[in-house]
């Protein structure tokens, strides 16, 4: 095992707030608008995580061959992206993202085009980040011995829990004004909004792609609701 199970916790946590980083400026850029990107309340983007150090132990001993590196990155990255887009939708009934549109998709939730860049993105990580990266974590090690670890488990965990209610709440709300709009009875929008806390109008506004797959009616009205406030 090339690190020690605080390592592991430690890199899980570094790579979701570079990922993090990393979505936030290019989405914020792409939308020209400021995205606070992220599944969980915190600057963090755990599938980062989880497919980075997967990666770093399962290339652990072929770094040095770039190619194999690559391949190895373009496999693990999507099967991560597609096992993140199942949990999400059959967990949260949501969906993030949606690659119906590019050749070659597996069900909008992988796409040949995007797995090559991953694979380019593992080799650039592991040849280029990962040294420095390491050792920082190693300086960390030595001086925490292992408690920033177990810091980093409970505020993530307790970020989820918080997370999975938030999401539930605003998944009982689109029902609720779903079942209101298939009876066509008139709704005051703004209002609507109003009801919503900070962290679903995130998922709304900084996921324009985000669908719940029970609620037709509101994915219409809240697609409405975005290109409103992108007008304004």
């Amino acid at each position: 095992m090339p690190f020690t199970f605080s390592e592991i916790i430690v890199l899980f946590f570094t790579y979701s707030v570079i990922g993090w980083i990393w979505e936030t400026i290019y989405c914020s850029i792409k939308d020209h608008h400021y995205d606070y990107r992220g599944f969980l309340f915190g600057p963090y983007c755990p599938v980062y995580g989880f497919a980075v150090t997967t990666i770093l132990i399962c290339t652990y001993r072929i770094q040095n061959n770039l190619f194999l590196l690559y391949i190895v990155g373009v496999i693990v990255a999507t099967i991560f992206e597609y096992f993140a887009s199942v949990f999400l939708q059959y967990v949260f009934h949501m969906k993030l993202w949606d690659y119906s549109h590019l050749w070659g998709n597996i069900q909008g939730r992988v796409a040949p085009i995007i797995s090559l860049f991953w694979g380019i993105g593992v080799v650039f990580l592991v040849k280029v980040i990962q040294p420095f990266v390491q050792k920082l974590i190693t300086w960390e090690e030595i001086k925490t011995h292992g408690y920033l670890a177990l810091i980093i488990v409970i505020v993530m965990g307790t970020d989820f829990i918080l997370t999975i209610f938030s999401v539930e709440k605003l998944h009982m709300s689109t029902k609720s004004w779903n079942e209101r709009l298939n009876t066509r009875m008139k709704l005051d929008e703004g209002k609507l909004m109003e009801t919503l806390s900070w962290n679903q109008k995130r998922f709304l506004t900084s996921f324009p792609q985000l669908k719940f797959t029970d609620t037709k009616k509101f994915n219409q009205f809240k697609n409405r609701w975005i290109k409103k406030r992108r007008e304004s």
